[in-house]
Order: structure tokens, then sequence, then C-alpha cells
């Protein structure tokens, strides 16, 4: 083949590719790239897929390429990028890419919102020589594709548990009742109201029943208890408690645990939601 001949077809490649580059554009960050799961944690694989608009491979000289790039909230010890490249495709096809946090020894995904682009990328690969000169050619990455995902924190590790098993054994809350004083006025401030809480008392393998003290957690939404500080804490031995008086109007919710003479605690759920129980005839 002549020199003329292959600087011929290079140049037909050439403006196939920038043909193909000017398709790609118009194609734009419209392209659409579904993400599952669309939420994760740490350790999550998220697979993206999405339809080639151009076709990419290598044609003889000429390189196309897609990649994917990530980004996430900055943290310690927790991944914040991650890249992967799809090297060939047909037009139309349905391409995947999947991005994960690497290795464990990486410490996961950051925690948060993470935003990524698909950008397709081209070159020419040419090997100069005395009889051939390689063309410049420069061609501007295209952004085909925005998408994004969330990575939601790992959940805390549970307390671990006591050695030998020292953990009072405990059914939880009973009841919590109210019962409140009559107002005589039609309109008035929101009455003082205690609760009566009662329970079964708890059995522990070293501490006697009657040294067990009784930790309550109270909350305005259920399940939202703060089990790193109690509201109140019973005497030793307690088997019901009235808590104080509190002008309020929101319902309340308790829970009650049981926690033995070295400090350790079992962790019962148990709730019940503050409810109004008088004796007949008092209202």
């Amino acid at each position: 083949m002549t020199r003329l001949a292959r600087r011929a077809g290079l140049a037909v490649a050439l403006a196939g590719a920038l043909a193909a580059s000017a398709q790609a554009a118009g194609a734009g960050p419209a392209t659409r790239v579904s993400v599952k799961p669309g939420s994760g944690g740490p350790r999550t694989r998220f697979a993206l897929t999405f339809r080639v608009p151009v076709a990419i491979g290598t044609y003889g000289s000429f390189v196309r390429r897609d990649t994917a790039s990530v980004k996430g909230p900055r943290g310690t010890r927790c991944v914040s990028s991650a890249t992967a490249t799809l090297r060939r495709a047909r037009k139309g096809a349905k391409a995947k890419l999947t991005v994960g946090p690497g290795p464990v020894s990486r410490g996961g995904w950051c925690a948060g919102l993470w935003h990524g682009t698909v950008v397709q990328s081209e070159v020419v690969r040419c090997a100069p020589s005395p009889t051939r000169a390689c063309p410049y050619l420069v061609v501007a990455p295209q952004t085909l594709a925005r998408f994004r995902f969330r990575v939601k924190a790992a959940p805390a590790a549970p307390p671990p548990t006591p050695p030998g098993g020292d953990v009072p054994t405990f059914a939880g809350l009973i009841s919590a009742t109210t019962c409140p004083s009559p107002t005589p006025a039609p309109r008035v401030l929101p009455r003082p109201n205690s609760y009566t809480l009662t329970w079964k008392a708890a059995t522990d393998p070293v501490t006697p029943s009657a040294q067990i003290v009784y930790d309550i957690f109270v909350a305005t939404t259920s399940g939202a208890e703060n089990y790193a500080q109690p509201s109140y804490t019973t005497a030793a031995g307690a088997t019901s408690f009235v808590t104080p008086a509190t002008a309020r109007n929101t319902a309340l919710f308790f829970v009650v645990r049981a926690r033995n003479a070295a400090g350790h605690e079992d962790r019962n759920t148990v709730e019940r939601e503050g409810v109004t129980q008088c004796p007949i005839g008092q209202t």
C-alpha cells in the first residue's frame, strides 16, 4: 500500500470518528442510566444500565470508550470515588457497568448522596515512523448521562453480650396509665398528668431481684426512645413507678429495661403507649 493510500485510509477513519463524536454530542446527557439498587450500604455494588448511543471499541487506530465515574462525600476510612469502563459495545446495545467500593480494606463507600456521569472518550493510536507521520487530533470527551444513588451508613454494632450471660431476664413493661384530675374550667391549659407504669420483677443469674433497678425511657413518637440516656431510674426492687406530673397534650410512649448490680441491662423493646384509665366514676 502506498503512503498516499495509507493517508487516505486514515483520513476516512478520522472522518468517521469525528462524525460519531458529533452524534455522541447530540445524544448528550439525555441518555438514561438505570441504577440498581437506588440506595445501599457501604459494601453495595451498584449496577448501571444504559443504551449505547454510539458504538464503542477499537476500529483500526481509533479507540472509543465509555467510562462511568462516581463521586460522593469525603470521609475517613471510606471510599469517596470510583470508576468503571466499558470498552466495547455496538450502537443501541444495552450496556451494563458495575461500580463497587473495592477491597474490604478500603472501608466501603462513604455515606451520603453520590453523583455520577457516563463520559465517552476517543483517542487515535498511532506509532510514528520515519515514513509515517501521526495526525494531531483532539476529540473532547462527551458526557452521555448523569445519575445518582445514595449510600446509607452501616448500622451500629450491637453492644457486646456480657460474659457468662450476666443479663437480667425481663418481660418488659405491662402497662402505662394515667387518670387526669378533674378541671372545673371548660377552657384551660393542659392538665398536669402523671403516668403509673407497672411490670413484673426481673430475674438475674447473679443479682437478686430485690437489687435490680429499672431504667425508664420516654418518647413522644413510637420507637424514638433514646436508650443511651434513661428518662428515669427506679429504686432497687421496684415493680412500678409513677412519673412526675407534667402538663402536656401529646401522646407518650414508654419502654422499661432491667439493670443488674454489675450495670448490665436487658435489651427488650416492649413499648406501651400511655393511656387514660380511671376508676369507675372518676374522670
